[in-house]
């Protein structure tokens, strides 16, 4: 059985508090699954276990260190 998708860009970037292009740009590079509809509107249906995928997700620091 296939992925389900059932969650809208608008109900994501509500659940994760990010802004709807932000979470298009997730989409775009790869970091959310995601089907696109191609109805009349296009729109992205994104797979609800991908977004629970990236919110426990370990955050990535980055940067430079800090002097000792």
């Amino acid at each position: 059985m296939g992925a389900v998708y059932l969650l809208t860009v608008t109900q994501v970037s509500n659940k994760l508090g990010f802004t709807k292009s932000y979470i298009q740009r997730l989409i775009r590079h790869g970091r959310l699954d995601a089907e696109l509809q191609d109805a009349p509107v296009k729109y992205y249906l994104i797979n609800p276990e991908s977004v629970e995928e990236f919110m426990n997700k370990p955050k990535n620091k980055g940067g430079r260190p800090r002097k000792e």
